[in-house]
């Protein structure tokens, strides 16, 4: 298997944080299987396979091209015969100033971009699904984000920048009542605004941002035992540690199972 990460378009640097490829050929001895785990933030695939993919059972044709929302539970893709992964990780904002809707309607859902209104017609979209380069992809992938965001004249809003930059940084453990008094909205219309915009509570963003932590900690075997894990990633002991674990991954830290690593966790600032 192949694995790079992409440079981004400048014009889409707010918007994409990393652009991932995966490929390579199915063989019985490695089956091509990619786990992804709650990270705060959407994206969006177009894959190609000889005997098309599968994504948490549901299967998907040799060809497609979708966006996903914030996602909660594991994700396990399988891509079948001959295959090609283009990801583009999206920051958590993202979903808004490309779809025009609140983002929690996608939230632990996929969505095809194929009917898209704004793609419809547009020649970057149509030869996107003939081409076979990898750099031609991912420019005529970039150019129907373009097309997106250029036609929903996406807006900033400022203040949700600003909130999530700080739980970002914070890997989960910013104050969230000193958000709302920094920001002088209640607790109630920072919660609606943060769901809106993306896709999922700021308590729960905050959780994902400190299992991403703890979770790259683990990776990178960077303790002497758990219970370190657990109290440098402001966890109130082991068991809960392992506990957040289990629902973010479906396995205990010890026991998760290996595979290729391209990323290391941001810990600078998102924007």
């Amino acid at each position: 298997m192949v694995q790079q990460l992409v440079h981004c378009h400048a014009a889409l640097k707010p918007y994409v944080k990393d652009i991932l490829v995966l490929e390579g050929c199915e063989s019985v001895a490695t089956p091509n299987t990619f786990r992804f785990f709650a990270d705060g933030c959407p994206g969006i695939i177009f894959q190609q396979s000889s005997r098309g993919m599968l994504l948490n059972a549901l299967t998907y044709p040799t060809t497609s091209f979708f966006l996903y929302g914030q996602t909660i539970k594991p994700v396990e893709i399988t891509a079948r015969g001959r295959f090609r992964l283009l990801i583009f990780f999206l920051y958590p904002h993202a979903i808004l100033p490309l779809l025009g809707i609140r983002a929690d309607t996608l939230t632990g859902t996929c969505v095809d971009l194929g009917p898209l209104p704004t793609l419809s017609g547009l020649p970057a979209f149509e030869r996107l699904f003939q081409s076979d380069s990898v750099t031609d992809q991912v420019e005529l992938v970039s150019s129907c984000i373009l097309r997106m965001l250029q036609l929903n004249h996406p807006s900033a809003d400022r203040a949700l920048n600003f909130a999530v930059d700080q739980i970002w940084t914070a890997q989960g453990n910013a104050s969230l009542p000193e958000l709302h008094r920094t920001l002088n909205i209640s607790e109630r219309t920072f919660e609606r605004r943060f769901e809106q915009y993306v896709g999922i509570s700021p308590r729960l963003f905050a959780r994902i941002c400190r299992f991403q932590a703890s979770l790259q900690q683990l990776k990178n075997r960077d303790y002497s035992k758990l219970s370190d894990i657990a109290f440098d990633n402001g966890y109130a002991d082991q068991s809960h540690f392992i506990r957040t674990f289990r629902e973010f991954t479906g396995f205990s830290p010890l026991k998760l199972p290996a595979q290729p690593d391209p990323f290391r966790y941001d810990r600078a600032s998102v924007y």
